[in-house]
């Protein structure tokens, strides 16, 4: 080919075809700078190709991470549910001395003495911001929300196990320096002298209430319940992005919903407890205020902020969340579709509302 080209360049010279020579080589040269205007347009291609390719890969890996975070929380909810049941028992004096005598999994005695702690995994995170500027534009909607996860969520979450580490470790120590027979704690049978300790001792009740207050009223609620809640949305968020044929695995709820502000407010009103099943006692006059804040639906106990419940809408009607215990609940609706009652499982109850 080039030497079919210079043959044609020849014959114009030697023709005295300056004219179409200069044409000529205008045309040719045109032809070259085409050729590599296509040659760094297929280049810059295969580099933007190579790019996403590594971005969509280390947001695979970020995924990961989301995925064993996600599947901790759901470990860490279980526990601190199950330690509010224990704690609740020691609160209200309903444990009796055949219980730590019979106390083989040690369940009991070290009721305030460990915590579970919760490492965010945050490599890939980490990974991400280190490309951030070659993120390609269609990727970029999953940053925000993981900048809030591995910031915000990530900051709660790391303070929440110090605190933690700081309770029991200050427990444990105060026990080994005060008590003789704390080096025996861990031996099978439990002597008299310890469990009148935790059945008596109003010093031990005031931790056992610091460590309720701190882990299964705090952030085993509002925190960790956001942090899952934004972890699953961002897995699903990168699974879509990523345009994965992966089937979400099952820790992944399929069918979590976000209603808007527009939406939440058929849900806003008065609810009055009218019956309480699981529960021997007389039950006090309670309302439930159902309201919105920010763009949650929160439910408040007799005007108490303290005792504020977050909603997570499994659908429409069916509602999941944690502040000081897991619950689940269900909105009920009459003929009309209009919202008539509540009603919220929590703490081994089933707790009737009806709206006012």
């Amino acid at each position: 080919m080039i030497k079919f080209f210079r043959k044609i360049r020849k014959n114009l010279l030697s023709e005295n075809k300056l004219s179409k020579y200069l044409l000529y080589a205008i045309g040719e040269i045109v032809l070259v700078i085409i050729g590599i205007l296509i040659a760094l347009q297929i280049n810059n291609k295969n580099e933007q190709r190579k790019t996403e390719n590594k971005i969509v890969s280390i947001l695979k890996e970020v995924q990961h991470d989301l995925g064993l975070d996600i599947q901790k929380s759901d470990e860490l909810i279980a526990y601190y549910k199950t330690k509010d049941s224990i704690i609740n028992l020691i609160q209200t004096d309903k444990l009796t001395y055949d219980d730590y005598q019979n106390d083989y999994q040690n369940a009991l005695r070290y009721a305030i003495m460990d915590a579970f702690h919760m490492k965010i995994h945050e490599n890939g995170y980490t990974n991400l911001t280190e490309n951030v500027d070659n993120v390609p534009k269609k990727l970029q909607a999953v940053i925000e929300p993981l900048n809030e996860i591995y910031i915000y969520n990530k900051y709660e979450i790391d303070k929440f196990d110090n605190r933690m580490d700081l309770i029991t470790d200050r427990v444990m120590d105060e026990l080994a320096k005060s008590k003789d027979w704390y080096y025996r704690l861990d031996r099978p049978q439990l002597e008299d002298e310890m469990i009148d300790f935790f059945l008596n001792d109003p010093y031990y009740k005031n931790d056992v209430n610091l460590y309720q207050n701190a882990g299964c009223e705090n952030l085993a609620s509002y925190h960790v319940m956001q942090f899952r809640e934004n972890a699953i949305n961002a897995y699903k968020q990168i699974n879509t992005l990523v345009e994965s044929n992966e089937p979400l695995p099952d820790f992944i709820p399929h069918n979590l919903i976000h209603l808007t502000k527009a939406q939440l407010k058929e849900y806003v009103g008065t609810f009055k407890v009218v019956k309480v099943e699981g529960f021997d006692g007389q039950f006090p006059d309670m309302n439930y205020k159902i309201q919105i804040q920010d763009n949650d639906l929160i439910g408040v106990m007799n005007g108490n902020l303290e005792d504020m419940d977050f909603f997570y809408f499994e659908t429409t009607n069916k509602i999941f969340g944690q502040t000081d215990i897991y619950f689940k609940g269900e909105f009920i609706r009459d003929s009309s579709n209009e919202i008539t009652s509540l009603i919220i499982m929590k703490y081994g109850t089933r707790v009737h509302l009806n709206k006012l």
